[in-house]
């Protein structure tokens, strides 16, 4: 990622970034996200590719971070033109690796800078027919335009372009690609035709931009109106710009806007905005209908989308340009009204309310209206599921299928996303007037619905059509309406509120009879087969909660139900991972009480014994039975207070409360959900209370005192810092220990033990503290 042409961020292949456009990055991100999940409205289905790198994209400059690359874009175009140009003497093989390769340099600069006037008969690595004249036009073209490309195509250090300096071709080589333009014999279009623009690139990145202005005057208009005669006018278009005259620069760009698609990134990147005073006065410079509608396509990119449809409708209403920018303004229109997928819907009243009046109401009549009217349109179906998709948001779901069916009636046989955009909106449609799943809403969902769950997700990930958030929605929905209707599980299957659901044991005790049960109707179990969690996942969450209510007997019965699972990686689909459950190691000692919280080091001290989660609930019941019994009460009950301590958020046991449902894996805060549990220390204290009382030496009550800071620190913490939403760590001049009453009993009572001096060893903050008090 260190080096990157400098023609691919700032377009100076083609076009006029260098002059003052400026330079659009992104950032590497590695987390998955698509546009997917926050839109139903696939703008690939109604426009052309041309169209996609501006297409609505909430967090980049450009559609799916389509960088701009001039060299890229037009290789496959280069070497197929030669191709056919050069025919069998040549082989696509030779042609490519002479145009594009610079890794061969010896024999690539062996054929680039050959003697032409010598008479060889082959030359370079793929032994050339230099007889040929076409193979002799190819040599002679690739002798100017490397050199030029040494100019253009140079690269910098990305993390340094303060200190890049341009370097001009220079004057010999403009000089001598001019020369032999003017001076060759003209009957070869094709190769006068590149030639030609080799001699407008050359200008562009000479000493003297300006001049490509006056040549491409003087000889356009004996050139064919290709790709290259539009990139040859986007240099005339960057000298423009560098000059300051972006109305003329601005019009340009509209023209290879309009003209050739393969230029509509680049040519909208370029365009300079200004204010619609200024914008109109460019529309009025051309009668071109074509280039104004383009002029304000590419204005709607960059401001208002509506304003810039309105002025096209007026000019022609059938231009493709418009539909473009109707695609973007319905995405962003879901960006108002598409709530995030981890939200709840309170009630189906609730989301409606929430929804109905984010429309631009406005703008929605002005879509009615110009659907309605009979002149033509370029796509009158991307009218028509537009107008059916905000009508579901207003509710107004006979209007919706009415447009789904005027729509259904217009589309080709073989336009599938089209046809697919046309099936999910007639689905959401459906599902929104949902009061209460019954076996007929079932039978007349479920074919739908397994197509939405499971055919769907079949294909490629590269496949553009938008169907996640519909998914995740149409699950929120029905899940509000199970809930409204008391069917809690169905609630739950649909979206699980996780440890607020299975914290209670009568809903929890429900699920499971639920699942396994073996009476459910098709549409049901479609559900249940995505839901998130397993058996093993509830029993083991039952278990816990369980263990923090000190209830071990019945946390152990859950805990051996809950057997190791195998099932297919999240990350790696063709590789398959096992769930420990009960057999979960433990990576530290559980009963150790440390002087030291320190998780890693607990982890990597020797341990005699390793404890499974399900071993290490049985040998807590060991300790109770004896402490019931009277047996080495003190010992037993001090080991316990441990077990109970590192169990919690502030010991060395997190990997015991590791579970699908409650959702903690370790990280640095505890969600809302769990801190009840997760952050209490009453369990350590109550054991704890039960070793003081049968402390007999001075060391073992000198030890429960410094436990009983440790006790009182973290209930400071859990009060001052977990209460808040999220829990980033104590520094700076947040409060890490005060004088805590362990502190004090331990220095005024227990000074003369060893393990005083211990402490002070290994505790900074109560070394502090004594240190203070002397």
């Amino acid at each position: 990622m260190k080096k990157k042409y400098l023609k691919n961020l700032l377009l100076a292949s083609s076009f006029s970034a260098v002059v003052g456009v400026g330079i659009y990055s992104y950032a590497c991100a590695d987390g998955y996200w698509s546009y997917a999940m926050t839109s139903s409205f696939t703008p690939e289905a109604f426009v052309d590719k041309s169209y996609q790198p501006m297409f609505f994209a909430p967090y980049e400059r450009f559609y799916n971070n389509q960088y701009i690359s001039n060299t890229d874009v037009f290789h496959n175009n280069i070497v197929e033109d030669w191709s056919v140009y050069l025919g069998n003497k040549v082989s696509k093989e030779a042609i490519a690796y002479y145009l594009l390769d610079d890794s061969d340099s010896e024999n690539n600069s062996r054929l680039l800078y050959l003697d032409l006037n010598k008479k060889k008969n082959k030359s370079g690595k793929y032994g050339l027919d230099l007889k040929d004249e076409r193979v002799m036009n190819f040599v002679t073209f690739l002798n100017i335009a490397k050199r030029i490309d040494a100019y253009s195509s140079r690269t910098y250090d990305y993390w340094n372009y303060s200190e890049y300096v341009e370097i001009p071709v220079d004057n010999d080589i403009v000089t001598l690609s001019q020369q032999f333009y003017d001076k060759m014999n003209k009957s070869d279009k094709f190769f006068s035709n590149r030639m030609w623009f080799q001699v407008l690139k050359a200008k562009f990145y000479s000493g003297n931009r300006q001049s490509v202005i006056s040549y491409f005057e003087r000889t356009a208009h004996k050139q064919e109106k290709n790709t290259l005669y539009y990139r040859g006018l986007g240099y005339v278009a960057g000298a423009y710009y560098q000059a300051g005259n972006y109305e003329t620069s601005n019009l340009l760009y509209a023209e290879i806007y309009n003209a050739e698609p393969q230029l509509r990134q680049i040519a909208t990147y370029n365009f300079k905005p200004l204010d619609n005073t200024a914008i109109q006065r460019i529309v009025e410079m051309t009668d071109d209908v074509n280039v104004q509608t383009a002029i304000w396509a590419i204005m709607g990119y960059y401001k208002d989308e509506i304003s810039s449809m309105k002025q096209i409708y007026a000019i022609d209403p059938s231009s493709p340009h418009i539909d473009y920018l109707l695609t973007r303004w319905v995405n962003v229109q879901e960006q108002e009204v598409n709530i995030p997928t981890e939200h709840r819907f309170k009630s189906k009243a609730d989301y409606f309310k929430s929804v109905e009046g984010k429309i631009d109401q406005s703008t929605y009549q002005w879509i009615r209206d110009v659907s309605n009217k009979k002149q033509k349109l370029h796509n009158p179906v991307l009218w028509k599921l537009t107008l059916a998709y905000l009508d579901i948001f207003q509710g107004n779901f006979s209007s919706a299928s009415k447009y789904l069916e005027d729509a259904k009636a217009l589309v080709k046989s073989d336009d599938v996303m089209i046809q697919d955009q046309i099936r999910l909106f007639s689905l959401i449609n459906a599902v929104s007037q949902v009061e209460k799943v019954d076996s007929k809403v079932e039978a007349r969902l479920l074919t739908e619905m397994q197509w939405l769950f499971q055919n769907l997700n079949t294909r490629d990930y590269s496949d553009p059509f938008r169907y996640e958030y519909a998914a995740h929605w149409v699950k929120r929905f029905l899940s509000t309406v199970y809930k409204e209707n008391n069917n809690t599980i169905m609630a739950e299957v649909l979206v699980s509120e996780g440890p607020s659901y299975y914290s209670n044991l009568k809903q929890s005790r429900e699920m499971e009879e639920y699942l396994l049960s073996k009476n459910k109707s098709a549409f049901e179990q479609l559900f249940v087969d995505s839901y998130g969690f397993n058996l093993s996942d509830i029993y083991e969450s039952r278990a816990l909660y369980f263990f923090y209510q000190d209830k071990i007997e019945e946390a152990i019965v859950e805990m051996e139900k809950a057997q190791p699972v195998k099932r297919k990686n999240a990350y790696f689909s063709n590789e398959y991972e096992t769930l420990l459950y009960k057999d979960t190691e433990l990576l530290g000692n559980p009963f150790n009480g440390n002087i030291k919280d320190c998780n890693d080091c607990d982890h990597q001290a020797k341990q005699r014994v390793k404890y499974t989660k399900l071993s290490f609930l049985k040998k807590i019941k060991e300790m109770k039975d004896k402490i019931a019994k009277g047996e080495d009460v003190y010992n037993n009950a001090l080991l316990l207070g441990n077990a109970f301590y590192n169990t919690t958020y502030f010991g060395n046991a997190r990997v015991f409360y590791y579970n699908s449902i409650l959702n903690e894996y370790g990280s640095n805060s505890i969600s809302s959900n769990n801190k009840a549990i997760l952050l209490s220390m009453k369990l350590a204290e109550k054991y704890y209370a039960i070793a003081q009382k049968q402390a007999t030496t001075r060391e073992q009550k000198a030890k429960l005192a410094y436990f009983e800071a440790k006790i009182e620190r973290n209930n400071f913490y859990v009060k001052e810092y977990h209460s808040k939403d999220y829990y980033y760590g104590a520094w700076g001049d947040d409060i890490m220990f005060k004088k805590w009453k362990g502190f004090a009993k331990l220095k005024e009572q227990y000074s003369d033990t060893n393990f005083y001096q211990e402490v002070i060893q290994e505790c900074e903050y109560f070394d502090r503290y004594q240190a203070s008090r002397r």
